[in-house]
């Protein structure tokens, strides 16, 4: 059975390569002439850490996919169920509210006990009218 041997880069070798790409991106800035490249590098604040980084790839977004790309996911889709829950209306009071989750009804505890116990009071009243009388 053959041993497959994966050679991972080293912190150095890591370090050295965004040097050399950080250099290249000041000599860019330096001399405004980017469009020369073939692969501008591009400085990128990263989505889901805030850091800085430089990079050659046009779609990159995180400095790391696999830790920060995770964050920056769960920002985005965070924001994006905020946004949707805004601007409900109150059945009990019709005030307008942001829930913190998303099947809430009712703006505070308040108008949903009031919510409450109006329909027991209703169901009970109902069920009082329905009985016969001897």
């Amino acid at each position: 059975m053959k041993s497959i041997y994966v050679v991972l880069p080293t912190a150095s070798s890591i370090s050295t390569e965004f040097a050399a790409i950080k250099a290249r991106y000041d000599e860019q800035q330096a001399k405004h002439n980017a469009h020369e490249y073939m692969y501008p590098v591009r400085k990128i604040i990263c989505k889901g850490c805030g850091k800085t980084f430089y990079t050659i790839v046009k779609s990159k977004k995180y400095c790391d996919y696999y830790t920060c790309g995770k964050l920056g996911n769960w920002k985005r889709q965070r924001q994006k169920r905020l946004a949707q829950r805004t601007g409900l209306v109150c059945r009990c009071c019709g005030k307008t509210f942001t829930p913190k989750r998303k099947d809430a009804v009712y703006c505070s505890n308040a108008c949903r006990q009031k919510s409450y116990r109006q329909s027991v009071t209703d169901k009970s009243c109902d069920q009082k009218r329905h009985m016969v009388e001897p």
